[in-house]
């Protein structure tokens, strides 16, 4: 956001409104909690359908059809979920994709926008004119992508701007930002910034939440007894499903060690956006950096290194757990592990992002009992997480799932 450090301020002072305890507590929960249990009916839907097919009639419950499951790619519906509920709170609509169970074209494209970004961002490594020249090897298909994305994003952020209604969402924060009348015209956010902003402001939230929630299901399918652990926290934290909402679960310690855990062993954005090292130079880690260098920090690396992590390939969300009664990991450095950054780069939009992990989490796993699905498909057959390719943002697998609506 922004070409220099004191631009990314300016806009970083516009946009944190929209990120304070109040507004995500009474702004950014009632959305997110509308669109979850939008998605968990979907797949009780998929259920009750299955079951009738399957010889069950309308006069009979789904929540007696036990043995009856919906298979579902959990990477696309979680993009589903996550890019709804930032369009609502971007532009003041979703893109429908949750309720028609497919994707809304801006959001089909998504992945060639995150693709693009990390292209460009490579090719500024080179001095012009070599650097232009060089967007043109882009793969024509990714550049219309990313033209698409940018046409999209303005529109609707003019047609957001023509809302008669305040509405405490994130470029309602702007505007009111704007409003102020100390701001001068100067400091004030242009209709250009606000729509190249949104344009990655959007889908980097998206994206990196739906990838955080994918890496958490992956693992857990792959452990089942700390599946069963935090499905236990869950149900026993709430005897009835619409009794869990965004504040009641930021109470599950385990669910939030869970989490921790999947973006420690896949972080949603693999490396840290890099600094270049200013005057003559500077000692980094004990090393002498000449000055001009990029530096970024590879989060994969980092969180998979043993110097920093015992058993860093292994899935163990006790390392997480306050106080670490029950772990095995003492030599584990935490302090390594800072997915969101830190300092004045540090993301403003975490506790968005907490909100929807711990919510989807726990709906998903109170209202269904969920397992590895069996495919024909040869590519769910990833192993391990990190075979996967990463463009900046991981180039994820289906991940298909099986939903079968839980056993008290």
């Amino acid at each position: 956001m922004g070409n220099s450090e004191a631009g990314h301020a300016r806009l970083r002072r516009a946009f944190i409104g929209a990120f304070s305890d109040t507004a995500t507590k009474e702004v950014h929960a009632p959305v997110i909690e509308k669109y979850v249990h939008l998605w968990i009916g979907q797949f009780k839907a998929m259920i009750e359908k299955n079951g009738k097919e399957n010889g069950g009639t309308s006069a009979e419950p789904a929540e007696t059809w036990t043995n009856t499951t919906a298979t579902v790619d959990m990477i696309s519906w979680l993009n589903f979920l996550t890019f709804d509920i930032s369009g609502d709170l971007s532009f003041g609509e979703s893109f429908g994709s949750t309720a028609r169970g497919e994707p809304h074209a801006w959001v089909d494209i998504a992945n060639g926008y995150g693709k693009g970004i990390a292209l460009i961002a490579s090719l500024n490594y080179f001095v012009a004119p070599l650097q232009k020249l060089l967007r043109f090897v882009m793969p024509a298909s990714v550049r219309r992508k990313m033209a698409y994305h940018q046409n999209w994003t303005a529109q609707k952020v003019r047609k957001r701007l023509e809302f008669k209604k305040d509405r405490a969402d994130f470029m309602g924060a702007v505007l009111k930002y704007n409003n102020q009348p100390v701001k001068t015209k100067e400091e004030k956010v242009s209709i250009q910034e606000l729509e190249l902003n949104m344009a990655t402001f959007i889908f980097a939230g998206s994206e990196t939440t739906s990838s955080a929630l994918a890496v958490v299901l992956f693992e857990l399918l792959k452990a089942p007894d700390i599946l069963k652990r935090v499905q236990d926290e869950v149900r026993s934290a709430f005897e009835r499903e619409k009794d869990i909402d965004v504040a009641r679960c930021s109470k599950l310690e385990y669910l939030s060690a869970v989490i921790n855990e999947g973006i420690r062993i896949g972080p949603p954005s693999v490396i840290g956006v890099p600094r270049v090292v200013k005057g003559h130079g500077e000692e980094v880690c004990g090393k002498w950096v000449p000055g001009g260098t990029y530096l970024a920090v590879n989060q994969y690396a980092a969180f998979h290194a043993t110097a920093n992590f015992t058993d860093p390939s292994k899935f163990q969300p006790e390392r997480f757990l306050t106080p670490d009664a029950d772990a095995k990991t003492s030599n584990d450095n935490l302090a390594v592990f800072q997915p969101f950054l830190v300092g004045r780069h540090t993301c403003i939009g975490q506790k968005f992002a907490w909100a929807e992990m711990r919510l989807v989490l726990a709906r998903l796993l109170f209202a269904f009992d969920i397992s590895r699905a069996e495919t024909n498909s040869a590519t769910v057959n990833v192993g391990d997480w990190g075979e996967q390719k990463t463009f900046i943002f991981w180039e994820k697998e289906p991940l298909h799932v099986s939903l079968k609506k839980r056993v008290s």
